[in-house]
């Protein structure tokens, strides 16, 4: 059998042992696979030859005994070939199978041998290979994870599309700035995010030799719906594995930025307009302090050169100058100092019960005995009111101001309506002229300080009146609108809630009709000033009649006529020391001071 077997196996060599382990017959090419092929011989211990066999005689009884099949050893290696025809410098491999046969009712063991050095050494090299490809796999993954990171931890936007436009990535700062999930990305076109069309044709044109896109600032589309302003930079580049042509945007959020840049310009602008402010300051400050100055100057000349042979009553005249001129730079210095509280939110807010009624009287009928003796002042009554609780300051400093800017700009023998409405909660007062206008670029700063209209000509004023209404309304919790058409005229609505206060207690408390009630008055403010307000706050004429802040026409209005316009009686309690009083000095320096007042802007 073993000889029949070298014929159907010509890979195999092979030989028998007995069941003592001896060499019964070996084929030719056996010695080949010895560790000593000298010792390699008939009749001889196989375990002499090939030392793998001992300590495997077990197994080699068992398999002779039938009690196991076959046994294989693999890849046994001879590192020393030399004593062989097929000697080399290379380890040389064989396969060992052991199983039995019979012949002649007896047990043999065959031991087959075949040369695999062949196989094994491109098993060794595909085993190379394999590790060589999985090292080099394993640094490829190790580079992507550190590109991907480097990728997600950018600040800038990273966005990868292919020559059609598509999204094939994108990073974490892209799906933050535009809001999407990375699979609500991945397919969709670019235009999605980025609706400029004719960047996206010129981006189409882009080659991987041609230059980059750089800072192109867009805006774009978030998924919310929202408007963001990114700089791209762009190119082009071919995939290796692909070998498509892709387009790179890289993409940085601008939104700080502009945000920074438009508070700078704000800033300048801010800037600008306080240079602009203090430059009309200036110049309002020095002709408003200029002409009064001068006309004290003036009158004090010619009284110290003439007085001795004037009489009185032309004396009388240059005195009652001085105090005009002196009252209208306190009204102004007042404006200021108004202004300066309110932008320093310093500008107290205290609302007490007043007449409303009465207080509206008061002020037209002022107003028209003062500045506005050539114009006809049409008030309509608002009729009673059971509440009303406001600051009677400002409340006067509103409605004065409104009053005689109406006059002041409305050519003499002009009809001025006031109206007064009150509703629910609320009342409105309008008061429309048929005076110059207003042209429509000045509305838009009609209540910044210092400011005055372009067509306002040689009519005298600070630019603070209107500011200063805007303020008091701001504090009562009003609104205020304003029309104007340049010759027509202009009408002012304003719209103040009339507060929790009661009329109880407004009537004609304070005060007597007239100056009649002066006399007994002690620091209540004066006798028109204090009625129908209960004597609070000692306003009198208040930002109205001379800016007599908390002094008003106080004591002896009767008696301030042969004073010379002096301040007032010498008894007038409350009024000498009283802050802002000017020259509150009776019924007749009122109505010069009315005349010659300037309350407006």
């Amino acid at each position: 059998m073993p000889s029949r077997l070298k014929l159907l196996a010509p890979d195999y060599e092979y030989l028998t042992l007995d069941h003592e382990l001896l060499v019964q017959e070996l084929s030719d090419g056996v010695p080949n696979f010895a560790e000593s092929p000298q010792d390699l011989k008939l009749g001889e211990d196989v375990r002499l030859a090939f030392p793998e066999l001992v300590g495997m005689e077990g197994v080699m009884i068992d398999i002779l005994a039938g009690r196991q099949m076959s046994f294989q050893l693999a890849g046994i290696v001879r590192a020393d070939q030399n004593h062989t025809a097929k000697a080399t410098d290379s380890p040389f491999y064989f396969d060992l199978h052991i199983c039995h046969y019979q012949d002649d009712n007896e047990n043999y063991l065959i031991l087959l041998f075949k040369d695999v050095t062949e196989q094994m050494r491109l098993q060794q090299k595909l085993i190379q290979k394999s590790n060589e490809t999985n090292l080099l796999l394993s640094a490829l993954t190790h580079s992507k994870n550190y590109i991907d990171k480097i990728i997600s931890s950018m600040a800038d936007t990273l966005l990868v599309t292919t020559a059609s436009g598509d999204i094939k990535t994108a990073n974490r700062a892209a799906q933050t700035l535009f809001g999407y999930k990375i699979d609500e990305l991945v397919g969709q076109p670019i235009t999605k995010i980025i609706k400029n069309q004719d960047f996206l044709n010129n981006l189409s044109h882009l080659s991987p030799d041609s230059s980059t896109f750089q800072d192109i600032e867009l805006n774009c589309l978030t998924k919310q719906g929202e408007t963001v302003a990114v700089a791209f930079s762009c190119s082009a580049l071919i995939t290796d594995l692909e070998g498509s042509l892709n387009f790179v945007y890289v993409g940085r959020d601008l939104t700080q930025r502009k945000l920074l840049e438009a508070e700078m310009l704000q800033a300048l602008e801010r800037e600008k307009e306080l240079t602009e402010l203090k430059s009309r300051f200036i110049s309002m400050t020095s002709h408003e302090f200029r002409v009064p100055l001068t006309a004290v100057y003036s009158s004090t000349e010619l009284l110290e050169q003439y007085s001795s042979n004037w009489a009185e009553e032309k004396k009388l005249k240059h005195f009652n100058r001085i105090k005009d001129s002196v009252n209208r730079m306190t009204t102004l210095l007042d404006d200021v100092l108004i202004v300066n509280k309110a932008e320093s939110g310093k500008l107290e807010f205290n609302p007490q019960p007043l007449n409303l009624n009465q207080l509206c009287r008061d002020l037209v009928e002022d107003i028209e005995l003062g500045i506005g003796k050539q114009h006809k002042i049409r008030f309509v009554d608002p009729g009673r009111v059971s509440k009303a609780c406001m600051d009677e300051k400002l409340l006067r400093h509103i409605l004065t101001n409104l009053l005689t800017n109406a006059v002041k700009y409305s050519p003499p023998g002009s009809t001025v309506q006031f109206n007064c409405h009150c509703r629910k909660q609320e009342v409105l007062f309008e008061i429309k002229d048929q005076g110059i206008g207003i042209p429509p670029e000045d509305q838009k700063r009609l209540f910044e300080s210092f400011h005055r209209a372009k067509n306002v000509g040689n009519i005298q004023g600070t630019g603070l009146g209107l500011s200063i209404v805007k303020k008091s309304v701001d504090l009562h919790g009003g609104k205020l609108a304003v029309h104007s058409e340049v010759g027509v005229g202009t009408t002012f609505k304003v719209t103040l809630p009339l507060g929790d206060g009661g009329a109880g207690g407004a009537g004609e408390a304070g005060g007597a009709e007239g100056a009649e009630g002066a006399e007994g008055a002690e620091g209540a403010g004066g006798a028109r000033g204090a009625r129908g307000a209960g004597g609070a706050g000692g306003a009198g004429g208040a930002g109205g009649a001379g800016g007599a802040e908390g002094a008003g026409e106080a004591g002896g209005a009767g008696g301030a006529g042969g004073a010379g316009g002096a301040g007032g009686a010498e008894g007038a309690e409350g009024a000498g020391g009283a802050e802002g009083a000017g020259g509150a000095g009776g019924e007749k320096n009122k109505l010069e001071l009315l005349r010659n007042t300037d309350y407006t802007d």
